[in-house]
Parts: structure tokens; sequence; C-alpha cells
């Protein structure tokens, strides 16, 4: 598939619009990684510690690389340490324990690659990135029950106003189950929070088309539905960017959500290691959102549809819902 593009590639201040690519995977260690981007773009490492590496100062900014696990990020493995009566601090072997940490987490903890915001043209640069991690034989969703990985994607807005943010999450639910089934999200990722679907009640609250809320009520309406950052497109980061701290009221890990005027889709899978998969297929699906949130006639009829349409008694992905969907969608 050509690497597709929404039809606004710019914001309506004139600068292009970005986007901010997050992929997590296995396989790999955290030095190897950053030896790729750099091979790739050019840059620098600055190693944080074992768990955190930075490639700075590629064309688009800085790469950030982790071990995406609370336990070694913040250390919590040194506290369980000194319950068992070995301290780490000053003690010589400290590196050495952390690099056999670090070196155990890459086949099993999910190493995580956070793009800098770029330009939505420079993306396709980042299949370079894809094809290399494949070729370093990264582990991607689907081989292993324990492999929950996921692609992020963070599309910058054209315009942050209500109007914008509130079209886009009427074409997002409204293309849920299609997206889901599009997209073959694995099963091991359905079972996990971070990716929990919206209450159907919220659903169906806001795809009907007489929904036309203020900011103030979109974003309540929100946290009284979903006071979590687990959703397959979690409004928050956008929110707070618009509302401030009144976009977290009552969100159990606020300090994590980050104010920003972007989208964070979390749904798709990061097939990293399947040589079909791409990064242009799973960023179709979000295009194809844009597309439908800049027709708010076709929304309208779609969300009147949907609410005299009855889905599958017992919940879960609605196939005949994913099919009708088709129908008004582009070929």
């Amino acid at each position: 598939m050509d690497f597709p593009f929404p039809e606004r590639l710019h914001r309506s201040d004139g600068q292009p619009r970005r986007l901010g690519v997050e992929l997590e995977f296995a396989g790999l260690e955290l030095h190897r990684i950053c030896e790729i981007i750099m091979e790739l773009y050019g840059g620098h490492v600055e190693q944080r510690d074992p768990f955190v590496q930075t490639v700075a100062g590629t064309c688009w900014g800085d790469f950030q690389v982790e071990i995406d696990t609370t336990l070694l990020k913040e250390r919590t493995y040194a506290r369980l340490l000194r319950k068992v009566g070995l301290d780490m601090e000053g003690q010589s072997y400290k590196g050495r324990v952390e690099d056999f940490l670090a070196r155990a987490a890459s086949t099993i903890v999910p190493h995580e690659i956070v793009s800098p915001p770029m330009p939505m043209r420079d993306v396709p640069e980042l299949e370079k990135l894809r094809i290399r991690l494949q070729q370093e034989h990264a582990r991607g969703t689907r081989l292993s029950v324990l492999y929950a990985f996921g692609l992020h994607l963070n599309p910058e807005l054209a315009e942050v106003t209500t109007e914008a943010a509130l079209a886009h999450l009427k074409a997002f639910l409204l293309l849920f189950d299609w997206l889901h089934i599009k997209g073959e999200v694995d099963w091991s990722r359905r079972v996990t929070p971070y990716i929990d679907p919206f209450p159907d009640p919220y659903r169906r609250l806001v795809t009907d088309p007489s929904y036309q809320p203020d900011i103030e009520r979109l974003v309540s309406d929100y946290l009284h539905h979903n006071p979590t950052r687990n959703r397959a497109l979690d409004m928050l980061p956008l929110f707070r960017e618009m509302v401030g701290d009144r976009a977290v009221r009552g969100v159990a890990d606020a300090a994590m959500v980050k104010a920003r005027p972007a989208f964070h889709y979390r749904l798709p899978n990061c097939r990293i290691d399947e040589p079909e998969w791409t990064l242009a297929q799973e960023w179709h699906g979000w295009v194809i959102v844009e597309w439908l949130a800049a027709r708010p006639e076709l929304m309208a009829e779609m969300g009147e549809r949907y609410y005299h349409h009855k889905g599958p008694h017992l919940g879960g992905i609605d196939r005949q819902w994913a099919e009708l969907c088709e129908t008004w969608l582009p070929a």
C-alpha cells in the first residue's frame, strides 16, 4: 500500500501538521535500537540510564527509546532488593545488575520507540525503521500470548477547536468496529485494559446527530463515561490542551496525561515481525477517520442509522455494522 495522507496536511496557521509515532516490540537491546535509528536518521545517544535512552539531534528532533515497564524505569526493583538485604546504592555491582536486567527484559518486556512529532509528509521515512527492526528480528504482537504490543499514532489537529475534536470523536466511534476488523486487533490486546472500548451508552450519545456540545459539556460527558486513559482513542491529552487540568479531574493516573494538540490513537497492533505489515496500512485507518470527520452530512446519516441499529446481544465487535460502514466509505 502507498503511504496515504489526510486531506489536510497543514494547520490553520499554514504550518505542516505533525504526527508522532510510538512502536512497542521486543527482541532487541536498547543500544542496538539506538544504533539503527542513528544509522537511518543521524543523531547521537544521550544515555539517561540503562532503561531509557535518547537519540538526540536527528533531522526531526529526539527519539526516545525505553524499556516500557515501571518496575525498571522507576527502579522499583531496588526497593525489592533492599527487602532481602541487598542495598544497591553505592555498590560496585549496581551497573552490572542494571545491565543484566536490561538485557533480560529485551526478550519479554515491551521496548518502545517514541518518535518526535514530524511533518506528516515525512512519516513514510519511518517505514525504513520498520524494515530494519524486522530484519533484526524484532518481535511483534502476534508472536506470543504475552505480547500485547501496540502502535500508537498521535496526529496533530489542523485546528484545535471544539468542532474539530467532536467531529473526529464522532467519526471514530462510528468506525470503531470497522477499524477493529480491518486492523485485525489481536485478542491479547483486547483482554488488556489499555484499549478498552467506549461504553455503548457513551457511543450512542456522541454519535447522535443532535449531540453538539460546547467544550465544557464535551469534556464533562467524556469524563463521566471514561475517567481513564485506557481507551482506543484517548482524548485526554487533547482535552488537557484545551481546558487544562479540568480535563483530568477524577482520572487515577492524571500525572501521566501530557497536554498536546493531538489525538492519541492506540488501537493498532504492532506486527513488526510480519513482512506484509506496514505502518501505512495502520495509518490508513486513521486517514479514513479524518475523511469521515470532514463530512458532517454523511456522519449525520450514519449516526441516525446507528441510533436504530441493534448491535450484538453479548456486546463485542459488531461485524454487521462494520460491513455496513464499508458501503459509506471510499473504495
